[in-house]
């Protein structure tokens, strides 16, 4: 999966940024958002700052349920990213663009509802305020990150902000859409009040805020990959953090393709360990057609795991079985096999370099015949969140 985009230069009216975004990171995207609010949501005189976090794609070890489970995953290029300006007042408004009306897009509330910058309320007390409408849930993801800072990490913000999040990352894939959001959201709000959040703080807060505030399934291992990969990079992740890193062979690429089934939300119990090493073993070996062939039956064989624990959908094993016909007929693929938690979501695909990308496109097409689903295609990587680093948005620019 190679890394995307160019360098252009950002022209911008009411601000100048520090460093211009390569095209296809979804930055360039919340500029155009953040010039066309202001000043309604965004003020032109005073600095913005922006964050990202990617989605991520699991390559092999991501079904065990065990949060030490050994895992190796790869960031997507489609991303969460976040822009937060401080106010004069303590208002916090949250804006997050939605396509349709399947949700809320603005929400505000005063600091004092979340007991800052005293008293955070509680996890039982911040989903009684924040979940009563599944509607308003992203804001939860948002103001429950501000939560976990001032309860954990020391944050008495008296002051409140605006915060821009809009993410691509397609949902309910098992790409850790969720993860993204909570990992820009949590930085966003750290920079913005001087706050130091070390990665390793960081994990622990997405856990904090995901886990415990919205009681949603969270993963160690998905965090550690959204916040430390760099681009087209192979991340081997385990209970203590980054374990290797792991660049893909030159002749190889990887893809994927949404099912159109949403991903399952819980674990299953599976040993992946011995694969996820052989894995590492088979990328640093001489590209043999022999190695090459055994990777993909790594990534084949881990789907029938998936089938074993009941993480199986038709639209998944459809995939993974034109993959599968396609290899046997000579063609561009190695292997594929559902990502995420399975029961749905991605399925990844392992091929050659230049030519995967084809078979992606056939296969998305015998998808869509077969099911009328029109499958959103995975092709690039992108940094990580710290990778990324941060744009800062000053006032003043071309306007």
């Amino acid at each position: 999966m190679p890394a995307h985009g160019l360098q252009p230069r950002t022209a911008l009216k009411h601000f100048t940024p520090s460093t211009d975004p390569a095209e296809g990171l979804g930055v360039l995207m919340l500029f155009r958002l953040i010039e066309e609010s202001v000043p309604d949501f965004f003020q032109p005189d005073r600095r913005i700052l922006i964050t990202r976090a990617p989605g991520r794609l699991d390559v092999l070890g991501g079904l065990a349920r065990d949060a030490g489970a050994p895992a190796v995953q790869i960031p997507v290029a489609e991303a969460a990213c976040a822009a937060i300006q401080q106010r004069d007042d303590d208002l916090v408004r949250l804006w997050a663009p939605c396509r349709d009306d399947s949700r809320s897009q603005l929400l505000s509330m005063r600091l004092g509802d979340l007991g800052l910058p005293g008293a955070p309320i509680d996890d039982d007390e911040a989903r009684a305020l924040l979940m009563p409408d599944p509607r308003d849930r992203w804001a939860a993801y948002l103001l429950g990150s501000l939560l976990v800072l001032a309860r954990d990490h020391g944050l008495r913000p008296d002051r409140g902000v605006e915060l821009l999040v809009h993410s691509d990352v397609p949902q309910r894939c098992g790409v850790a859409s969720s993860t993204a959001v909570a990992v820009a959201a949590l930085r966003a709000f750290a920079l913005a009040y001087g706050l130091d959040l070390p990665p390793a703080a960081l994990v622990d807060a997405v856990a904090a805020v995901e886990g415990g505030i919205l009681r949603a399934p969270h993963r160690r291992r998905d965090t550690l990959a959204v916040a430390h990969a760099h681009a087209g990079e192979l991340l081997a992740v385990d209970g203590k953090g980054v374990s290797a890193r792991l660049a893909v062979p030159s002749d190889l690429e990887i893809v994927a393709l949404d099912s159109g089934v949403p991903s399952a939300t819980t674990d299953a119990d599976a040993d992946e360990a011995v694969d996820v090493a052989r894995l590492q073993q088979l990328l640093a070996a001489d590209p043999t057609p022999a190695h090459r062939r055994e990777l993909g039956d790594l990534l084949f064989a881990a789907h029938e795991s998936y089938r074993q624990a009941g993480r199986v959908e038709p639209a998944t094993d459809f995939v993974v079985a034109a993959a599968k016909a396609r290899r046997d007929a000579g063609g561009a693929v190695l292997g594929a096999k559902a990502t995420g938690r399975g029961g749905g979501g991605a399925v990844l695909l392992l091929g050659e370099h230049g030519k995967v990308w084809y078979e992606a496109l056939r296969i998305k097409k015998a998808l869509h015949d077969k099911t009328g689903h029109s499958a959103h295609v995975f092709r690039w990587s992108s940094p990580g969140a710290f990778a990324f680093g941060a744009i800062e948005l000053q006032p003043g620019g071309d306007g």
